[in-house]
């Protein structure tokens, strides 16, 4: 009989729980793996076929990076060129698959910028850049050290010329905005998540927000990895940077209002609805977003007000009973949010699926149990707003 099957997340987690174990294991037993690489790959294989026999082809080879990685950031041979082409060599030798020799490359690429060796780092990650944006940036700092190490002290400051390499490292940053290569793509390895390598990013960007500062795509491709990273501070360091600079750029004034949406920052949204309806007069986006914030706030003149200006915009009747439907909830009005919802019916359909949808998630906020009232409004805004948001083609993202 074959093996049971198991949803991927309970892979993931059973894949996650057996890396950790990996590790500590390549932790103690750091000079005996060195000693037989072989060895300690054979070992790797047969505990992953005997423990997760179902695992997918990516899975496993992540898996084989994964602990590849850590041996090479444990082992006192690190430095040993030869003993990291023979763990590089054995370790693509018990992959499934015939790719990911590219990532042992990058690997020893980075290894050799903390062991800064950065002339050898630079022709080692040259060809890689169109694979993730911190290899740009990894490229520009090589540059940029070896830049330093040639000026005079205070040289940069001074407003002296760019030597040769400080201009190598400026191309570097302008051919990241050029390739645009993917944010995040190494994700899934360990050696994208190196505070080492990670700060070397920051600090690349941040030098590359100064010397061009007419370029917003520096702070674009910053926001996208702060947003993927889940750092809510340097995200909004970039956006005052970016609001300041690029006052009328929709894209930064929304990632704006995300920010202070999240943070729950009610005079912060009123400030960027403000701005944006200021640059953009005509659009129903930025009216959308000061209903969504009247609705929150259940304030009745403001909703009112943004209202009037959504009709004469023409906004869809479709969107317009819901978010009445949203603001008679979050007023805690029961009989007029019941009322709303036989309106919706008639817009969409008594069996439409988001109608159905909506009338199940109303027994609980017409609940006496405060907790689950809040969970079910909760649920329904956070809902309402992303159906709306299809329905008015606006950009999640």
């Amino acid at each position: 009989m074959g093996e049971e099957w198991q949803p991927d997340a309970v892979l993931k987690a059973k894949t996650n729980q057996l890396k950790r174990e990996f590790f500590e294991y390549i932790d103690k037993n750091t000079e005996k793996i060195d000693a037989n690489i072989p060895v300690f790959f054979g070992h790797v294989v047969t505990t992953l076929d005997n423990s997760l026999p179902e695992i997918s082809e990516d899975a496993h080879d992540q898996f084989i990076d994964s602990v590849t990685y850590k041996v090479l950031e444990t082992s006192k041979k690190g430095n040993d060129i030869p003993f990291l082409e023979k763990l590089f060599d054995y370790a693509m030798r018990n992959k499934r698959g015939n790719k990911g020799k590219a990532i042992y490359d990058i690997m020893l690429g980075l290894r050799m910028i903390n062991n800064g060796r950065y002339t050898d780092a630079i022709e080692q990650l040259k060809k890689f850049k169109s694979i993730d944006a911190i290899i740009c940036a990894a490229i520009a700092y090589c540059f940029y050290v070896l830049s330093t190490q040639q000026m005079q002290d205070g040289q940069e400051e001074s407003g002296a010329r760019p030597n040769e390499m400080m201009l190598a490292a400026r191309e570097q940053m302008i051919e990241l905005t050029r390739t645009n290569p993917p944010v995040n793509r190494l994700k899934d390895h360990e050696m994208a998540e190196d505070p080492r390598i990670t700060k070397l990013f920051w600090f690349m960007l941040n030098r590359a927000i100064e010397w061009f500062p007419s370029e917003r795509e520096f702070l674009r491709i910053g926001l996208e990895k702060a947003s993927k990273d889940g750092n809510t501070d340097i995200k909004e360091e970039l956006l005052n940077i970016a609001i300041e600079r690029f006052y009328d750029d929709m894209y930064f004034l929304r990632e704006m209002y995300r920010l202070k949406l999240e943070r729950r920052d009610a005079g912060g949204l009123a400030g960027v609805v403000k701005q944006m309806t200021q640059q953009f007069p005509d659009d129903i986006e930025p009216i959308y977003y000061g209903m969504k914030l009247s609705i929150l706030t259940a304030r009745s003149e403001t909703y009112s007000r943004f209202r009037k200006i959504a009709l004469a915009k023409n906004i869809s009747p479709g969107v317009l009973v819901l978010l009445d439907f949203a603001f008679e909830v979050m007023s805690g009005k029961q009989d007029e949010a019941l009322a709303c919802l036989d309106e919706v019916k008639q817009k969409f359909g008594p069996h439409h699926y988001y109608v159905v949808l909506l009338e199940y998630v109303s027994h609980d906020f017409l609940s006496d149990d405060e907790k689950k009232k809040k969970k079910a409004k909760k649920a329904m805004i956070d809902s309402l707003d992303q159906f709306c948001m299809k329905l008015l083609k606006i950009r999640t993202m």
